[in-house]
């Protein structure tokens, strides 16, 4: 498992979204209690203390979540899961969903395939959004299942 410090967020999302299990951390979480985690989880963090405590952890030196990605790759271990397999919020794998009326016209109407979280209730679909997505993670040197 992956843990991303309460600085993170956009980060974690974006992990999730290429197939990463990501637990992310609120700031309620104290530095002990996330280092505390270190045994086989690798821990994310933009603090340089929490760094130092957690054995095996990555800092993370940049304030933009797109160079935060250029900045690990090739330090991550191989994606658990297929891109947009898991939930960008809670990180819950997504289930095949039917069109229906809570859906935007255009999505049921252009949407090849539809997702729904069971946990959270987020639905996904393949769209404009993910090939930009795409696109962006092919500009840093990433590529995705």
């Amino acid at each position: 498992m992956i843990i991303a410090d309460s600085m993170l967020g956009k980060l974690s999302r974006y992990l999730r979204m290429i197939g990463y299990e990501v637990e992310y951390m609120d700031s309620d979480k104290d530095d002990s209690y996330i280092a505390g985690l270190s045994g086989d989880n690798l821990i994310l963090t933009r603090d340089k203390q929490l760094h130092d405590r957690a054995k095996g952890s990555i800092l993370i030196k940049s304030f933009d979540p797109v160079d935060q990605l250029a900045e690990i790759k090739g330090k991550m271990p191989v994606p658990q899961h297929k891109f947009m397999e898991l939930c960008s919020i809670c990180g819950s794998v997504l289930d095949k969903a039917e069109k229906n009326d809570g859906l935007p016209d255009y999505v049921n109407r252009e949407a090849r395939e539809i997702f729904h979280c069971n946990k959270c209730g987020k639905y996904y679909w393949d769209g404009s959004h993910t090939e930009n997505f795409r696109k962006m993670l092919g500009r840093i040197g990433i590529e995705v299942q």
